[in-house]
C-alpha cells in the first residue's frame, strides 16, 4: 500500500507541474490586446503587414533617417551604397522599460530586431537585400547606422531612427 501511494504521490506532483507548465506557456502565447502578447501587448491594435524599404547610404549619411513600420511586420529592406568607401546597416537594441513601465516577471528589459536585419559592410556601387520581422514591441524607436567600423564617427551615418508603430 505504502508503494502505490509513493507512485500516486509522485503522478500528482507531475500532473501539478504540468498543469503549471501549460497555465505559463498560455500565460505568454496569449494577448491582453489585439495583436498583443503578454510581455508587450499592442498599443495600436494593429500589428502586421508587409513593407519593402529602399535605402541609399552615401558617405555621409542615409537616404532616409527616420523608417517607420509596423510591429510584427514582414520587412524587405534593400541597401544600396552609393558612396566611395564601404558601408552597410545595423539596428541598436534598446530598452523596454520605458513604454513598459510594468514587465511581467520572465520578461525581457531589451528587445532587438533579428540578425536577419544586419547588412554588413557593402562595397561601393552594391547592394543587398534582407528579409525579416519587426519585433513584437511597439511604440519605440530603435537607433540604425551603418554597421562599417570606419563608419562610427560619421554622424549622418549613426543617426537613424526605426520607428514601429
Amino acid at each position: 500500500m505504502s508503494q502505490e501511494r509513493v507512485v500516486f504521490g509522485a503522478r500528482a506532483r507531475h500532473g501539478a507541474w504540468s498543469l503549471a507548465l501549460f497555465a505559463l506557456t498560455l500565460a505568454c502565447a496569449s494577448s491582453n490586446e489585439p495583436g498583443g502578447d503578454a510581455c508587450f501587448p499592442d498599443a495600436d491594435g494593429v500589428t502586421g503587414g508587409s513593407y519593402t524599404i529602399d535605402l541609399t547610404v552615401e558617405d555621409d549619411g542615409f537616404s532616409k533617417s527616420v523608417l517607420n513600420t509596423q510591429n510584427d511586420s514582414t520587412v524587405t529592406l534593400t541597401l544600396t551604397n552609393a558612396g566611395t568607401l564601404p558601408h552597410g546597416f545595423e539596428l541598436v537594441c534598446v530598452d523596454v522599460t520605458s513604454e513598459y513601465p510594468r514587465l511581467p516577471a520572465g520578461c525581457p528589459p531589451v528587445t532587438c530586431f533579428p540578425d536577419a536585419a544586419t547588412i554588413g559592410p557593402l562595397m561601393p556601387g552594391e547592394s543587398h537585400a534582407a528579409t525579416f520581422v519587426t519585433p513584437a514591441t511597439d511604440n519605440l524607436i530603435y537607433p540604425f547606422k551603418s554597421s562599417a567600423p570606419d563608419d562610427a564617427t560619421v554622424p549622418g551615418l549613426n543617426e537613424g531612427q526605426w520607428s514601429l508603430m
